[in-house]
């Protein structure tokens, strides 16, 4: 599987605090079933004051560590962007380190307010589409407004955002209504990509296993692949080459 959101980076979000905590999570990635972990630090300006030149040396001593502890995984780097002023910003001084490409755009993993779709959502996106960049949108099943009215993300997919769900959600790990809301999505095949969002080897591991199996009883393993594997190595090949 190819896990295309996560927070496995130590020491510059609420992820992995050192290096021995981002050894364990890429440890159970592997046990999971991960092949390739594209790291998606947080980018929330007042809060993780990251962007491209803080994310690369923190990542670059994660793969040396990876490679010394002979871990069978293959890493890459992108980031997870809070919705934001500072972020447009960010982006047009190429500060924003890109999840892939899809169709001929660049993606971005955008991660939306946890309680509601955000003003101005929509000339949001329309700009990022002058720009050539297309959205991904983080865990949109834990969004509180989508989850009481699924129905409004199909205005965000008349936009051609693409949506990432996380994997605990469909395994049940955030609750019944999450769970139901990832359903719900899942169930219209509004979804491309199923993902850890994983922080730490306790509290949030990546439980992608758990979410195979899920994915496998609600719709098969034909599916699950698309979800964990097919279309991820689609949006990632830019990141990890033709062959990931």
């Amino acid at each position: 599987m190819i896990d295309i959101h996560n927070h496995i980076i130590p020491g510059i979000d609420d992820g992995a605090a050192v290096m021995a905590d981002a050894l364990a999570l890429l440890n159970l990635a592997v046990d999971d079933g991960i092949t390739h972990v594209v790291c998606t630090p947080h980018m929330h300006a007042g809060r993780y004051d990251n962007d491209i030149d803080t994310i690369r040396p923190a990542f670059d001593a994660l793969q040396q560590a990876a490679v010394e502890a002979s871990l069978p995984v293959s890493l890459a780097m992108a980031a997870e962007v809070r919705i934001s002023d500072e972020f447009m910003v960010q982006l047009r001084r190429g500060k924003v380190p890109m999840l892939g490409q899809w169709e001929g755009s660049d993606c971005v993993l955008l991660e939306m307010p946890h309680q509601n779709l955000p003003m101005g959502m929509d000339n949001l996106l329309a700009w990022l589409q002058r720009q050539n960049v297309r959205a991904v949108i983080a865990h949109p099943e834990r969004n509180k407004e989508l989850m009481r009215h699924p129905e409004r993300s199909l205005k965000l997919v008349e936009r051609g955002v693409l949506f990432q769900v996380t994997a605990g959600s469909v395994a049940g790990h955030f609750g019944r209504q999450a769970q139901e809301t990832a359903r719900w999505l899942l169930d219209r095949e509004l979804v491309q990509f199923v993902a850890s969002d994983a922080h730490h080897a306790v509290r949030r591991p990546p439980a992608m296993g758990a979410a195979a199996t899920v994915l496998d009883d609600w719709y098969g393993v034909e599916t699950r692949q698309l979800l964990t594997e097919h279309l991820p190595r689609q949006l990632t090949a830019t990141l990890f080459g033709e062959g990931a």
